[in-house]
């Protein structure tokens, strides 16, 4: 992977990082806060199809195959 491909992919990480910090922070009620840790401490296997979607979303958005749609973390 070249220097160029690495910033790229930290600026996509970054971009998708600070709107998930800004969604958390408008929306940290202690029953998303309940939501989110436990999700945390769930294999990826055992999440429903929602949430892994919602994963594979962030791995669309990170490789740069899918316009740069919001998502609900």
């Amino acid at each position: 992977m070249t220097d160029c491909e690495i910033e790229e992919l930290s600026a996509r990480i970054h971009k998708i990082w600070a709107r998930w910090f800004l969604h958390y922070s408008q929306n940290a009620t202690p029953q998303n806060m309940r939501r989110w840790i436990r999700l945390a401490h769930t294999e990826y296997d055992k999440l429903s199809e929602t949430e892994k979607e919602k994963d594979r979303e962030i791995l669309r958005e990170i490789l740069g195959t899918k316009d740069n749609r919001n998502f609900i973390v």
